[in-house]
């Protein structure tokens, strides 16, 4: 029997890049990259920043989220009540299938 979950929301998941930004903006965030990946041949490694944060990301535009987050088949991994997902993350980028096995649904 699983742990009971009930004092957290459930890790959800979306494909869709509007609401992944919708999500992400309402929680302070903003498109990224790895520092230094942008010449990686997948265009750099797509993260989601947070200004609240000591990180060192490199900021990219939205509509190249867009693009990167099609091409890579990821998802954005988040919760309704704005909860940490991951690694004091309140947004995950994960590909599709993982992300449909973190999410459970």
């Amino acid at each position: 029997m699983a742990p009971d979950q009930s004092d957290e929301s459930e890790v959800r998941h979306t494909t869709d890049p509007t609401l992944a930004r919708t999500v992400i903006e309402e929680r302070n965030g903003y498109p990224a990259h790895v520092p230094g990946s942008e010449d990686e041949p997948d265009h750099g490694l797509l993260r989601v920043g947070f200004r609240d944060r000591d990180e060192d990301l490199k900021e990219i535009s939205w509509e190249q989220f867009r693009e990167e987050f099609e091409d890579k088949e990821l998802a954005a991994l988040y919760r309704d009540d704005e909860g940490v997902v991951d690694e004091n993350r309140p947004v995950v980028l994960e590909d599709r299938e993982t992300a449909v096995e973190q999410s459970g649904k």
